[in-house]
This record gives C-alpha cells, structure tokens and sequence, in this order.
C-alpha cells in the first residue's frame, strides 16, 4: 500500500518531528507567520502558521452557515497558500491512561457494571494521546463588524498528514508508529452571542501495529451555539460527530463513532453561558485483533456532561 510505503519513509528519520520543525521554520519571511495555541480538555494546540505568499489572509464577513460552507468548499480548487505545523495533546484522554495506570484502585472503583467504567466514558473519543500535523491548503478568517477579530475566528481547506507512536485502548496506551493522511475542511467562528465550528474530512490512517487494522474513514463534525436562540431543536444549540471506518484492504466495517451534544442556554452568566450534556458510542468488532482483540469492548460509551461559559 502507498500509504504504508510513505510511513515507513517518514519513521525510518531518527526524528522526524525536529526535521518537520526544520522544514517548516525555515519557510519564514512573511507578515502572516504567526504562533498560536488552543486550550481543550479533550484537545489542546500548539500550532505555527507559514504565508507561502505576501498576501495576507483574505478577510470573509459572517455570513449564514450553508454560505459559509460553500465559500470553503470553493477554496479546495485553488492552490495552497499557507503551512500550519501543529503539536497537539488530549488532556483527558492522557488523564484516562495516567488514572488506570498510576491509581488502579481508583480505576476499578469506578467500574459500574459490566463493561461500563465511569472514567473511561468521559476520557473515551481519541485514539492517540498526542501527534505531530502538517497542513497544507488555504485558510480565511471570519469577521464580523463592530466585534474585535480573534485569531481562532478561521476557516481551512486542504491536506492534513499526522503521525505519532502511540495508541490508546481501554485507557492504555500502546506503541504504535501510526500514520495519517486525509483531506479536510473544517473552521471556527466565535462571536458575542454566537458560536459555530464544523469539519468534513476522508482520509486513511495506517499503523505500524500488526493487530490495529488500517482504515479508510469519512467524518463529520458540527458544533453549534446561539445564546439568542429559544428554539426547542436538534439543530439549534446541537452538536454532533460521526465518523465511520472502513477495512484498508477489503472495505468492510471497521467502527463507528457516533456522538451528540445538546445546550440549553444558561439563565444567568455570561452571554454564552450553557449546560451541555454530550452522550455517543464507539461502536467495532474489527478495529483489533491478535493481542489487542480482549482488551477492548465492542461497544464503548461516551458521557460529556458540562457548563459553558
């Protein structure tokens, strides 16, 4: 496969995170180059933005979400206009693992009944603890007048290739020389009363582990928040995540992941103050085999109950 062929090139480097680093800090020059971080409980980012042109970032008005979606889907064909190196880190991902293997009692304390382990449902939903990214593609940045610009407030359409050595089941983390390619669009907006994120990816992701099955997948992502909005809706102040998994080889069903999230806007605080409560499943006989095929359920739960503001 040429996608194992590229992992074995990248993984035979004794480092290829410093000689990515290298690439990408040598491609400076430009007034757009910048350094930016993004703090989440389940995914957090270090991420440093490379102009391949003096252009600066083209500036798009808040508009409605399917026009928004189309503005990026229209970028796919143009060339790629900027590089992001990103090192990013799962918090409670890592938590689950550090939980189970540090404080055992604690981790089996929490076992409800059966399969079901209360630490593992709200640390479940990432299958690596950290990775190393390189993008390829365009990016836009939302505004909206008479509110002050905020570097999140971006869009992106392009290449993604991330790789890491680790991989996590059952909160243990288990090495692995992984790879993964794939194309993607996805954004974030953030307004004073408004929230909205999405993201639409296909790729392939291939391990080095012979008992964790190379996949082809497709994704889907949209998050959503209206602090103005009382309408009593799924779509409205929702949030979902799908993404389904098929057999490198012979296309078969591999997994599926299926999570949903609902917001109910707080009746005191601040202006997008919500209590949220997230439930889904991680649903996939297939995904392990050999070793790795008793250590991990076929259907896993995800519990994220929270209060934003």
């Amino acid at each position: 496969m040429w996608l194992r062929n590229i992992k074995n090139i990248l993984f035979s480097y004794p480092r290829p995170i410093v000689l990515l680093a290298l690439l990408c800090t040598s491609l400076t020059g430009h007034a757009e180059n910048s350094i930016e971080f993004e703090w989440d409980p389940y995914y957090s980012n270090a991420g440093y933005y490379i102009s391949l042109t003096d252009e600066p970032i083209p500036e798009i008005v808040e508009d409605d979400e399917a026009k928004t979606y189309d503005r990026l889907l229209d970028s796919a064909i143009t060339m790629p206009r900027f590089v992001l190196l990103e090192l990013s880190a799962n918090p409670l991902p890592m938590l689950g693992e550090y939980i189970r293997d540090h404080h055992p009692n604690t981790y089996e304390n929490a076992q409800l009944r059966g399969d079901l382990n209360i630490v593992q449902a709200f640390t479940e939903g990432f299958e690596e603890p950290y990775a190393v990214s390189l993008f390829f593609g365009s990016v836009m940045r939302f505004v909206k007048p008479g509110e002050k610009i905020k570097t999140k407030n971006r869009g992106y359409t392009g290449y993604l290739a991330s790789f890491g050595d680790k991989h996590i089941v059952n909160n243990t983390y288990i090495n692995d020389n992984w790879y993964e390619l794939e194309w993607k669009t996805k954004g974030d907006q953030d307004f004073k009363n408004k929230t909205l994120s999405w993201s639409l990816r296909v790729g392939s992701k291939i391990h080095d582990h012979p008992d964790i099955t190379d996949v082809i997948y497709f994704g889907l992502r949209r998050n959503h928040f209206d602090a103005a909005s009382d309408e009593i809706s799924w779509f409205q102040n929702a949030d979902i995540d799908y993404k389904i998994e098929l057999d490198n080889d012979n296309f078969e069903l591999v997994q599926q992941n299926l999570f949903i999230n609902k917001k109910w806007p707080a009746p005191f605080g601040a202006e997008k103050s919500a209590f949220e409560l997230g439930v889904g499943f991680i649903l996939g006989k297939n995904k392990y085999s050999g070793s790795l095929q008793n250590q991990s359920e076929d259907f896993r739960l995800i519990l994220r109950p929270s209060f934003k503001f």
